[in-house]
């Protein structure tokens, strides 16, 4: 009894499954790359970062997806009441959305629970001054005003010859930070800050206080368009 063929191969799948298995290992290789290069230039950026940032930078992160979720909630809750409320709901929504705007940008005074938060130092630069603005506003601050000049987005923060100057004037040392927002939050960043303050011999106080209304009457001129028209 003769034995059975034996199945040879075709000499064209033999190429073709060479080629499949090298264009997987090159997937693999290429992820496996882009990965690594990925995080190193994470690492990259944050060396030489304060503890104090990278502690507000990973807690901004583990608030941004809460944060995200309920504003989702309140625009669907908002979508909801428009639809169902006629143009009245609609007038009122705009007029609060338009107040809030307003707030957020400066142009209105504002009070609510804060912080007050001095420095007194002499040599600090307007670096050090915007790196205590940015961890406050990373703590959800919604208002901040720097010895009664109103600070927000666009209101620049310079360093001149004679000192810090905000939006052109000049904001000379003690420093008080009226902020306004969540005090729990910015309590914990202003403990934070000032302690680290401490260590540095520029400082010679660096405190801070929290308020059951904080009143920021200080406001930014609103600047006209110039390049966006509408």
């Amino acid at each position: 009894m003769s034995a059975p063929p034996r199945r040879v191969s075709s000499p064209r799948r033999r190429p073709k499954r060479a080629l499949e298995i090298w264009l997987i290992a090159l997937l693999v290789a290429l992820v496996a790359t882009v990965q690594i290069r990925s995080q190193a230039e994470v690492e990259r950026s944050l060396v030489g970062t304060d503890t104090t940032t990278l502690a507000f930078l990973i807690d901004d992160l583990h608030r941004a997806n809460d944060a995200l979720s309920a504003e989702a909630a309140d625009l669907a809750q908002r979508k909801a009441a428009l639809q169902t409320g006629g143009s009245s709901a609609a007038d009122q929504e705009l007029s609060a959305e338009a107040n809030r705007l307003r707030a957020i940008e400066g142009l209105v005074p504002v009070h609510g629970p804060g912080i007050v938060v001095i420095v007194d130092a002499s040599g600090l630069q307007a670096l050090d001054l915007q790196d205590a603005i940015n961890n406050l506003a990373a703590a959800g601050a919604e208002a901040i005003a720097v010895n009664d000049h109103r600070v927000a987005m666009g209101v620049a923060v310079v360093q001149t010859p004679n000192g810090v100057s905000i939006d052109g004037a000049l904001v000379l040392p003690p420093w008080t930070i009226s902020v306004i927002g969540d005090t729990n939050r910015l309590a914990e960043a202003a403990d934070l800050m000032t302690q680290q303050m401490h260590s540095d011999r520029r400082v010679r106080q660096a405190t801070y206080r929290v308020e059951a209304d904080v009143v920021i009457t200080s406001i930014i001129t609103q600047r006209p368009f110039v390049y966006a028209n509408p």
